[in-house]
């Protein structure tokens, strides 16, 4: 019974005296936690209003929460006397040892970081690059979403992208639609380029200015027919819809004036080696 009532004591003794170190920690936590929200609130604030694209934005404010939190253990073992030294060195070699088995995570989450702050392209642009095409749904520390035209969600490691040749076709605002038209060898180009010319005057949603002008030109000589290339201008989010429009009132334009769109043939002569 004398030794429960000594155990007893050096408890009741102890807490005593580790108490207000204690209580000294709690209000350090929860007073990094409490300034860990305001100052990501306020970071979100001001990235928004300076037009941050939201995966640049999402990425800054989980970096200070993590390291408001990691400064708050800190303070909080301190303040309950705890050897901040041997935590340190724990920390390192776990961080060196994760470092190791997930070196390849680690290439997409640098890969990741420099698409965030290089900016080859932002979160809702339309980029192309290998095999994969679509818009940018979110860029991640690890991984980037595109969304496909047959809205299909494509998830592509941030290191694949950054070894790749990207194509952003949203990074202007005004695009190109160029429709490729072949021409019998016996019309008159000059009445068919006035036919397409007018076909791109009639087309709805174009762009006209000093920059973006229409233009209809023989390109090449092919093999079974004049190849011309009708190009006009138009917003991005405009492009298949002035495609379409141009290809098919190209080919009821023609059609109107009695112009027929050639296709490959091939004329095969026999001779007869008996006469």
């Amino acid at each position: 019974m004398e030794k429960i009532q000594n155990i007893w004591d050096h408890l009741r003794d102890n807490t005593i005296l580790i108490l207000p170190n204690l209580i000294s920690a709690v209000i350090i936590a929860v007073a990094g936690f409490l300034i860990a929200l305001l100052v990501v609130f306020l970071t979100r604030k001001a990235l928004q209003k300076k037009g941050v694209d939201p995966s640049l934005s999402t990425f800054i404010c989980r970096t200070v929460r993590i390291l408001i939190y990691v400064f708050t253990l800190f303070a909080a073992l301190s303040a309950m006397q705890v050897s901040i030294a041997g935590l340190v060195a724990f920390f390192s070699a776990a961080a060196a040892a994760i470092a190791l088995a997930l070196k390849d995570r680690l290439n997409d989450v640098a890969s990741g970081i420099v698409i965030l702050f290089s900016k080859p392209f932002v979160t809702g642009d339309f980029i192309e690059f290998g095999s994969y095409r679509g818009y940018v749904q979110k860029i991640g520390l690890m991984h980037t979403d595109l969304m496909t035209y047959d809205r299909t969600n494509v998830i592509v490691p941030n290191s694949v992208i950054s070894s790749s040749q990207v194509n952003n076709y949203t990074s202007q605002p005004v695009v190109r639609v160029q429709v490729n038209v072949p021409i019998p060898y016996e019309a008159n180009v000059k009445e068919v380029k006035a036919l397409l010319y007018g076909v791109l005057k009639n087309t709805e949603l174009t762009v006209h200015d000093e920059t973006h002008a229409d233009s209809v030109n023989l390109e090449k000589f092919g093999d079974s027919a004049l190849e011309f290339s009708v190009r006009c201008f138009c917003n991005f989010e405009d492009y298949w819809t002035v495609y379409y429009s141009v290809t098919q009132s190209v080919k009821e334009t023609l059609d109107e004036n009695g112009v027929a769109i050639p296709f490959n043939q091939l004329d095969v002569h026999l001779v007869d080696q008996n006469n």
